[in-house]
């Protein structure tokens, strides 16, 4: 029982190690790609909800705790779309292509709309501010996309030793 909890954990740690570490070299005009996001799809389409909620809560957390100006928003962010991404997905079918594209759309809708809504009371609605959300909403799409269905091959890949 615990063992999924800590495989799901470390899975998690990797993926933070890799936000922190790695994306950094992919800025693209002061965004910085997430890497989260398409991790947390993965946590919800292949574990449960009780699982992905208190994973993504604690990985969110320990993300927050790099951005101290705005400490608990990923952690909300990561609960909110764990419960709206599982509701969402339970009329489609498992293994459903279209459902997992949605998915991966709405979750970057709900993130960077919550995200602009908290950026724009901190520093104010300006145009400034949308563009850098439109930038980071469809660069963040692209690799979501990349990184989920890489996510996806990786998982279903098995590994066969034969001796002889």
């Amino acid at each position: 029982m615990a063992w999924k909890y800590i495989r799901t954990y470390l899975l998690g740690m990797v993926f933070l190690y890799l936000q922190l570490l790695l994306m950094p070299a992919f800025e693209m005009g002061k965004v910085i790609p997430n890497i989260l996001i398409p991790w947390l799809l993965y946590l919800i389409w292949t574990r449960e909800l009780k699982v992905a909620l208190i994973v993504g809560f604690i990985i969110g957390l320990m993300y927050d705790a790099t951005q101290p100006l705005t400490f608990g928003l990923n952690a909300l962010i990561f609960v909110l779309l764990c419960v709206s991404i599982d509701m969402f997905r339970q009329p489609f079918e498992t293994e459903s292509k279209v459902a997992k594209i949605l998915t991966i759309a709405l979750a970057n809708i709900i993130f960077h709309l919550i995200q602009w809504l908290v950026f724009g009371v901190i520093y104010a609605f300006d145009t400034q501010l949308m563009l850098l959300n439109l930038i980071s909403f469809f660069y963040n799409l692209g690799i979501t996309f990349v990184v989920f269905w890489l996510m996806q091959f990786l998982s279903r890949l098995r590994a066969v030793v034969v001796s002889e």
